[in-house]
């Protein structure tokens, strides 16, 4: 038997440094310190880069240090949330109704759009119609995003069989399922509205785009709060949050993310992303039976 060993990326800005270290015990509480834990849709890097803005005006609107805290990949954020090592999280949104419903986290925020799955080839290539990819190989993030979910639906619904018809590629994000398409190792991609947005422009070049899904996986992602967070907290946090995107500052950096701005959740608003819920469940299940 393999036993895991989960590795956490934290990265604080302050010291501009990314440190390694293990995980906090499965009963942790929330840590003292303003701490956001970001689902790695995108390359740590990015997602460092992109997140500064926001973790500068949090310091100083709420006059303490703030770290941004990421993990390796997928099933490893979402192991952690489970067990409620983030005081604050922004993960995907089939990710966030399940630490909802099992782990007690308080939907705050979401992007005003909703998610769909963009179908993406290469700008030279002879490609039309999502028909066309028949025997062909697709990139996604992984079986962990909901795109990926999304863009299986749309090929069963153009007639074609995801793994059977059409080869499906794992990939670690959605900027790496990006550039396989760019760099000829896939021959499309399934990457989420948003990311394709928010992608460099040299990557974007190399790209055109066959369209999108008609069926919406949700907003793109949630800002959750830990349970044992006391009101007052959580909307301290929330408030500034919101304020900060109503900032020059602010407007730019959802724009970086693909998105139009930031709003308030509504109670039960994720409960129509139960049927995702149990999938990503299944997902979690077989890839630790797998592992075992």
């Amino acid at each position: 038997m393999i036993k895991l060993v989960f590795w956490r990326l934290v990265a604080i800005f302050p010291a501009g440094a990314l440190l390694i270290g293990l995980t906090l015990p499965a009963n942790a509480q929330p840590s003292k310190g303003l701490e956001i834990g970001i689902v790695p849709y995108l390359p740590t890097p990015t997602i460092l880069e992109r997140y500064q803005p926001l973790r500068i005006y949090l310091e100083q609107r709420l006059h303490e240090p703030l770290s941004i805290v990421t993990a390796p990949d997928y099933p490893s954020f979402i192991e952690r949330t489970q067990r409620r090592e983030y005081p604050f999280v922004i993960t995907v949104a089939h990710a966030a109704r399940l630490a909802e419903l099992e782990a007690g986290y308080q939907p705050m925020l979401r992007p005003g759009w909703d998610t769909y799955a963009t179908l993406l080839v290469r700008k030279d290539s002879a490609f039309q119609d999502i028909k066309d990819l028949r025997g062909k190989t697709i990139a996604t993030p992984g079986p962990y995003a909901i795109v990926s979910k999304l863009g299986a639906d749309w090929l069963r619904k153009a007639g074609l069989k995801p793994g059977q018809d059409v080869t499906l590629q794992s990939n670690f994000t959605h900027t790496t399922a990006m550039h396989a398409v760019a760099e000829g190792a896939a021959d499309a991609a399934f990457i989420s509205n948003r990311a394709f947005v928010a992608a460099k422009s040299d990557l974007k070049d190399s790209v055109r785009s066959l369209g999108q899904s008609k069926d919406s996986g949700g907003p793109g992602v949630v800002y959750l709060a830990h349970p044992a967070l006391s009101a007052k907290r959580v909307a301290e946090v929330k408030g500034a949050i919101l304020a900060f995107v109503q900032t020059p500052e602010g407007k730019a950096f959802v724009a970086s993310l693909g998105y139009d701005t930031l709003r308030e959740m509504k109670a039960g608003e994720l409960a129509v992303l139960d049927p995702y819920v149990r999938e990503l469940k299944q997902v979690i299940s077989a890839n630790k039976t797998a592992i075992h």
